[in-house]
């Protein structure tokens, strides 16, 4: 590999379709350039970038980093700067450029006719610095697109998990985990009627599905306990219908009118993995689709009933401490009473429920003896 630094026309460097940070956009080899630049320009914040360059030119240190493919330089690294002096250079291809047209003079534009470069022999030569950049680096890039990069290096460099790991200096293994997490999504697309562009969710929180894959309730329900952590397809054939269920809870089908369970991942994830840890609970959950009362059933009855007084208690207390804000009114003072009787008919349930639980017991003692 050749790291010397060399300056290509602008002309002749071109976007990578194939970066992790625009997979979701569906782009091909027959993209064309402007297409990716828009997008670049709308999802990727190039305009800082833009304000940048015009104030203080192209910094020389970042460098792109190219692989040549069918003739044409392809940016693997700087997809980002290219997009910023491409419109620069052609502020009316993009729409947002129209603010930065006046300050845009020929030095600006003469001095980025040509960047500085490195060319590497191949994608696969560029993984490391890319992978330590982006993945636990200095500008790392979201946890779907660190996903689809770790993907592409493990499956198609036929780099271990262990030694992407190790060259990225991942000690918490973030990198087993995205490469799990997406290995889960596509194997959901491929094998149930889960796709990714049908879900009801505002967009696909992939930390919902990666941090949920770590707990027990997960792992059980999806059959993962014994499953290789590295494999392209960790969801045992007996457990793809339970798969297709937990994307749907997570993310919804817009064409199946199917709303998400997870709106948070604070608490409701963890409400997901407690269901999903009992059996009742789950069924609960996949009859009637309400977390709320699968979760009060993977709870119990005792610690439903302990959660429902001490909350009550809170509430009355609550109440009390604020008695300066009622108003006089007559329904409200009828609703307390409503409560009043219930608290009393509550602690006669239990007196009576306490007389029957040690008369058993005391049967038991005597019986023993």
């Amino acid at each position: 590999m050749n790291t010397e630094v060399k300056r290509i026309k602008t002309g002749d460097l071109f976007f990578d379709y194939q970066n992790p940070r625009l997979i979701e956009f569906s782009l091909n080899g027959k993209t064309t350039d402007d297409y990716i630049l828009n997008i670049l320009w709308e999802q990727m914040n190039v305009d800082e970038i833009v304000q940048s360059i015009i104030s203080n030119g192209f910094f020389p240190n970042e460098v792109l980093l190219v692989v040549k493919e069918n003739g044409r330089y392809i940016v693997i690294e700087g997809n980002r700067r290219l997009a910023a002096v491409k419109a620069i250079l052609n502020p009316t291809k993009v729409r947002g450029m129209v603010k930065y047209q006046d300050k845009i003079d020929e030095g600006i534009k003469k001095s980025l006719m040509t960047l500085p470069v490195i060319e590497y022999d191949s994608r696969q030569a560029a993984w490391g610095f890319i992978g330590f950049k982006h993945v636990n680096g200095p500008a790392k890039w979201g946890s779907y697109s660190k996903a689809q990069y770790i993907a592409t290096v493990h499956n198609d460099f036929r780099i271990s998990i262990d030694e992407i790991s190790q060259q990225i200096g991942d000690n918490n293994q973030t990198v087993l985990k995205l490469y799990q997490g997406l290995m889960v999504i596509q194997q959901a697309e491929r094998d149930t009627d889960f796709k990714r562009d049908d879900i009801d969710a505002k967009r696909l929180y992939f930390s919902h599905l990666y941090t949920g894959l770590q707990s027990q309730g997960f792992r059980r329900y999806l059959g993962l306990q014994s499953t290789p952590l590295d494999t392209p397809n960790p969801i045992p054939a007996d457990k793809v219908k339970n798969l297709e269920r937990v994307m749907f809870w997570l993310y919804g089908s817009k064409r199946k009118d199917i709303t998400p369970v997870i709106t948070s991942q604070n608490p409701d994830l963890g409400y997901l993995s407690s269901i999903l840890n009992d059996e009742n609970a789950t069924m609960t959950l996949e009859s009637t689709g309400d977390l709320d009362a699968a979760y009060e059933d993977s709870l119990g009855a005792l610690n439903v009933f302990q959660n429902s007084v001490i909350e009550a208690k809170s509430n009355v207390q609550k109440a009390l401490m604020n008695v300066s804000g009622y108003d006089g009114g007559e329904a409200l003072l009828k609703t307390v009473g409503t409560l009043s009787a219930l608290v009393d008919s509550l602690y006669n349930a239990m007196e009576k429920r306490r007389e029957k639980i040690s008369g058993k017991k005391e049967y038991l003692t005597e019986e023993d003896d």
